[in-house]
């Protein structure tokens, strides 16, 4: 395919027939392995934002007493973004192009985080932290819109789930990092009875971020994503893709339902990972007696936490460890199991740590909570991966109907509030992720027959 002329249409790089993502060549791969690095940073800030969102929650509740219901609009306003814009994302990046979608969503990004200093400074209202939240996640939305679809077209279609798992890893590396900040930040010490609420200690890692998010604009303002066709990379053209509308292919649109679901379940047990291990591993008898778990009080010793709820954030960072290991093993693994069998052995292992959640055994469950992160880990890039596989010049419109099932996040934690504010209970309520789970299991084992079927759908 020959290079276009120079054109000033500012579609970008989306006019540009470039050479495809699968060209042969040192040069090619290096410049793809360049692409993939860069690109992977981008999941390492969305990582650092979405974690932060599980010490919100708490925090919250804390400090302007607001009920479990309530804090569960805090993923409502983050992830209600997601659903309202991720379409126009879609259309905008067709338009300019992927770098520069994720220019402009690096902004919103930066303008979302520092919004944290008025609203920490001089509201002081719940609804004003949501409305930061919301401008932030509208940032991370065009972000996401660019960068997940771009890594699975980034060269060979059978690695696409391997590739996105990689760049997902970096995610995995702020979520360790976001509840260890919030931990020592925002749970950092006990406020006094009567004692006026400072929210200066959480404006310190927004500030800090929409700063490093500032410098990585800069940096990609710099240097030159190749560009893409999906209709040839990795060999996608439209000889080999699907022929049929994407209504039509039920691997892509049971992706659709599964990622929806499974975000559910994700952002769910991210929430209320907090109220469920103060619950469970700390207890009160009949006549008032506290009983902490054995465990639960040496991590709180060796941590140095300055308060149980700083303890329980600590354990989350652990259970970021194991979210951040299974990321990074998951690809491997893919050499010797394909991605849809191990996605469907993930969401067996995580059914059965639901049900001891909701077995709810005092000092024990939580233990086994933080393992659930594990086997979520390769959960969002191969159901993302495996639901785009053979779409060809359908990915981008595609990519943002993923983007938009994440939704999910939006519904899960109020509804989990409400059940736990209802029947006085967090094991209750963890119901909504076991069902998500439950989904993960049967797209893995149904995948083959789905893509079978999309395959020979009619065009």
């Amino acid at each position: 395919m020959s290079d276009p002329k120079p054109s000033s249409s500012s579609r970008a790089d989306n006019q540009i027939a470039a050479q495809p993502a699968l060209a042969s060549g040192s040069n090619s791969q290096q410049k793809l392995l360049f692409a993939l690095i860069m690109v992977s940073m981008l999941f390492f800030i969305w990582g650092f934002c979405h974690a932060m969102l599980d010490v919100l929650n708490k925090h919250f509740q804390n400090t302007l007493h607001v009920s479990k219901t309530q804090s569960g609009f805090i993923q409502t306003a983050v992830f209600g973004a997601y659903f309202l814009l991720a379409l126009p994302s879609a259309l905008l990046i067709r338009r300019i192009g992927y770098q520069r979608g994720i220019l402009l969503g690096l902004l919103v990004v930066a303008a979302g985080a520092f919004l944290f200093v008025p609203a920490g400074l001089w509201w002081k209202t719940f609804p004003a932290f949501l409305f930061a939240l919301f401008v932030l996640s509208s940032g991370l939305t065009c972000v996401e819109t660019a960068a997940n679809p771009y890594v699975t077209v980034l060269g060979p279609p059978e690695g696409a789930a391997a590739r996105l798992s990689v760049a997902q890893a970096f995610n995995s590396v702020a979520y360790i990092i976001a509840p260890t900040v919030g931990g020592a930040l925002i749970f950092g010490r006990q406020l006094e009875a009567g004692e006026p609420v400072d929210f200066k200690s959480l404006l310190i890692p927004y500030v800090v971020l929409g700063g490093v998010v500032l410098l990585v604009f800069v940096i990609f303002s710099f240097i030159k994503l190749p560009p893409i066709d999906e209709q040839d990379a990795g060999g996608a053209d439209e000889t080999n893709a699907h022929q049929a509308p994407l209504i039509r292919q039920p691997h892509f649109t049971c992706g659709i339902i599964t990622q929806f679901l499974y975000i559910a379940a994700q952002v769910g047990v991210n929430a209320f990972a907090v109220n469920y291990i103060l619950e469970n591993a700390i207890t009160k008898d009949a006549a008032g007696q506290t009983t902490i778990a054995p465990l639960f009080a040496w991590y709180g010793n060796v941590t140095k936490a300055a308060s149980f709820e700083a303890t329980a954030a600590y354990v989350i960072t652990i259970a970021m460890i194991l979210y951040a290991t299974g990321r990074f093993t998951g690809a491997a693994i893919t050499r010797v199991v394909k991605p849809n069998v191990l996605l469907a052995l993930y969401g067996i292992a995580n059914t059965l740590v639901i049900a001891v959640v909701m077995a709810d055994i005092k000092h024990v469950s939580w233990l086994v909570l933080p393992f659930c992160w594990l086997f979520m880990s390769i959960m969002f890039p191969f159901i993302f991966a495996m639901s785009l596989h053979n779409l060809g010049r359908h990915t981008k419109l595609a990519a943002s109907f993923l983007i938009m099932s994440i939704v999910g996040g939006a519904v899960a934690p109020p509804l989990m509030g409400f059940l736990a504010d209802k029947y006085h209970s967090m094991a209750i309520c963890f119901i909504v992720p076991l069902i998500g789970f439950i989904a993960t299991t049967i797209y893995g084992l149904a995948y083959p027959y789905l893509l079978e079927r999309s395959a020979h759908a009619p065009a």
